[in-house]
C-alpha cells in the first residue's frame, strides 16, 4: 500500500528506494546492530542531523552530515551507540 502513495509523488524506477535503504542501513548500524531501541535511536539521529546539516549546506549535501556522523561514531564506538562489545572466542 506505501508503494502506491509513493509512486504519486515520485516515477517508479528500479532504485527509487535506495536513499531510503542506505540510510535505513546507516540507522541501524549507527545504533548498533542487534539492538531495536538502538535502531530507533540511529533513525532519530540521522532525522536531526539531516535537518540540521540543511541549515549549513544546501540541499544536495544533506547527507554529507549524515555520514560524517556516521563514520564519527564509528570511529569512537565500533558497535554503535547502543550495541555490545563482542568478545574474542
Amino acid at each position: 500500500a506505501a508503494g502506491g502513495l509513493l509512486a504519486t509523488y515520485h516515477p517508479i524506477e528500479p532504485n527509487v528506494a535506495v536513499n531510503f535503504i542506505v540510510l535505513m542501513f546507516v540507522a541501524v548500524v549507527l545504533g548498533g546492530l542487534g539492538s531495536i531501541p538502538g535502531a530507533f535511536v540511529g533513525g532519530l539521529v540521522i532525522g536531526l542531523v539531516q535537518s540540521l546539516t540543511l541549515l549549513l549546506l544546501p540541499l544536495q549535501l544533506q547527507n554529507v552530515g549524515v555520514f560524517v556522523t556516521f563514520l564519527v561514531v564509528l570511529y569512537v564506538r565500533p558497535q554503535g551507540l547502543f550495541g555490545r562489545r563482542a568478545r574474542a572466542v
